[in-house]
């Protein structure tokens, strides 16, 4: 058996998620408010009690409304004769498959979102970012308050491989408690983001990547129906059938959140 390979999904792990039993395909969730563009402001209460009224603030909070539209599946038909001869449990691994294509869907859907971040954006497609790109990054989530924790840092291979020609970022020396910065699928932490690896990332080695600084609550998905699987067997031509199929929807909730990083 060759096994073929699998991307690593990082969007889907860097995202707030909620669960609405009560919505079905193409119903929206609407929270209100969601954001604060508007908080109030602190005013001085002039002394005494006649024609010193206080002010009350007019909230004006945006909605974000998020729609549940989409709903993806992944099926497969495996012969009877074909099951019993093989020296491999052939169900198991199409069915796995099966809940790979389904979750790459998923991870799609939110990798498709970091380019909608309006004018937060450092680097240039196809160019190296730097290390001014990426502190610029930093700069932009602490000017919109963006808590210091849950940050994420979703990078191409190819971005990866220019941010190892930055010693701060591949080298030891830099790490706190020693030890090599990179660990498997990441990349280690840089200035609070923690780095992902994605092959997901949209883009292409030639035309640039849409890689994404964001906090985990730049973008929301609503998983109306996770991952159902479903076995039949259809007895008119003795074969095994299985189908997996989801709900959801994603919507990206604070602009100011996320940062669209265009890089090699």
């Amino acid at each position: 058996m060759i096994e073929f390979r699998k991307a690593n999904l990082a969007f889907s792990g860097t995202v707030s998620t909620r669960y609405r039993d009560e919505a079905g395909v193409g119903t929206t969730i609407r929270w209100s408010p969601i954001t604060l563009p508007n908080s109030g402001v602190a005013r001085t209460k002039a002394e005494g009690n006649s024609g010193n009224d206080i002010t009350y603030d007019a909230q004006t909070e945006v909605a974000v409304t998020l729609t549940i539209n989409q709903h993806m599946y992944s099926a497969f038909e495996l012969e009877e004769f074909e099951r019993n001869l093989s020296i491999v449990d052939q169900r198991r691994w199409y069915t796995e498959a099966a809940a790979y294509v389904l979750n790459v869907s998923i991870d799609d859907t939110l990798a498709a979102l970091p380019d909608n971040a309006g004018t937060n954006i450092v680097g240039t497609l196809a160019i190296d970012l730097t290390d001014e790109d990426i502190r610029a990054a930093d700069q932009g989530l602490n000017d919109a308050n963006a808590p210091g924790d849950n940050r994420f840092f979703v990078m191409a291979p190819a971005t990866k491989n220019s941010m190892l020609a930055i010693d701060r970022y591949a080298s030891s020396d830099f790490n706190r408690g020693g030890g090599s910065n990179i660990i498997r699928g990441e990349f280690g932490e840089i200035y609070g983001f923690r780095s992902m690896v994605s092959t997901n990332v949209e883009g292409s080695n030639a035309a640039g990547h849409d890689n994404s600084l964001h906090h985990r609550d730049a973008f929301a998905m609503a998983m109306r129906m996770s991952a159902k699987t479903r076995r039949f067997d259809d007895i008119q031509n003795l074969s095994e059938q299985l189908a997996i199929s989801a709900i959801w929807g994603v919507v990206e909730t604070r602009d100011d959140h996320v940062v669209w990083g265009r890089g090699a």
